[in-house]
């Protein structure tokens, strides 16, 4: 979320992912997916933002 807010259009997840096929393989990257996606989904809610566009700097600054 902070890299969307400081304007990324585009957020890479990195190793998580490669972590999730090697202990269950593509049931456990849909699992890091899943995982990722409520996360920001959550700080998204307790920032109040009701979509990724509306991700500003304000929630940073604020």
């Amino acid at each position: 979320m902070k890299a969307l807010a400081f304007g990324a259009s585009v957020v890479l997840i990195g190793r998580p992912y490669l972590h999730g096929l090697a202990v269950a393989r593509s049931d456990g990257v849909r699992d890091v997916i899943g995982i990722l996606r409520r996360e920001l989904e959550m700080a998204m809610a307790l920032t109040g933002c009701p979509n990724i566009a509306s991700i500003s700097l304000s929630i940073l600054y604020d």
